[in-house]
């Protein structure tokens, strides 16, 4: 299985992927860090799942380069493309808020994304690092929606 995960932060990148590995034996995957590589990088691959972060930077951060302007919903932006490019892929969202800086509470964010991308969007993941439970979800919904 190819999965493509579109994550700035190395920490939650590495749960992530030694995670899903754990649970997928013959996964593949890419890894992107912001908005613009996750989008170019979706674009022109195709990826059976995508592991997406709501909030990134616009441009992959360097030594040199500060990564622009920090996008609150860039995931969102990211589903919109691939709604608007009819691209065949699935996607859970893995978000590290359960509220968003403009006062939004995750649980009106999932009912939203559904609605608005039922067809490829699985569903939202919220993930603390030093719990299990992000774990547990993220099982629940892989094992209901690919053949693992």
């Amino acid at each position: 299985m190819k999965i493509l995960i579109i994550e700035d932060d190395e920490l939650k990148h590495q749960h992530l992927e030694k995670f899903v590995s754990s649970i997928i034996s013959n996964s593949a995957f890419t890894w992107r860090k912001s908005y613009q590589s996750g989008l170019k990088e979706i674009m022109t691959n195709i990826y059976d799942l995508v592991l997406l972060d709501m909030s990134m930077h616009i441009y992959e951060k360097t030594a040199q380069e500060s990564g622009g302007s920090f996008e609150t919903y860039a995931g969102r932006m990211i589903l919109n493309e691939i709604d608007i490019n009819d691209i065949v892929t699935r996607v859970i969202v893995v978000t590290g808020y359960d509220v968003y800086s403009d006062g939004k509470t995750l649980d009106t964010l999932k009912l939203e994304l559904r609605n608005e991308f039922g067809d490829f969007y699985i569903d939202t993941v919220y993930f603390i690092g030093s719990q299990d439970k992000w774990k547990t979800e993220l099982t629940k919904l892989l094992t209901e929606n690919f053949k693992i």
